[in-house]
């Protein structure tokens, strides 16, 4: 699975531009209910594929900073 290669010490240069929830929480510390409850409350900028969520790169810098 692609969201085994990114961890907490990933390079943001080195992260996919579109990100799993579960490798976004992986790379920012958040747990699996806390992420889900940031994209529920649209904390966090994400898009749908169908069912499928993904979370843009540039998200990460703003979550971050």
């Amino acid at each position: 699975m692609r969201h085994d290669k990114v961890s907490r010490n990933t390079a943001f240069e080195d992260l996919p531009e579109w990100l799993t929830p579960d490798e976004t929480r992986t790379y920012l510390g958040l747990g699996r209910s806390t992420m889900y409850d940031l994209i529920r409350r649209n904390e966090v900028p994400y898009k749908k594929f169908g069912r499928i969520i993904r979370i843009p790169r540039t998200a990460l810098q703003q979550q971050e900073g």
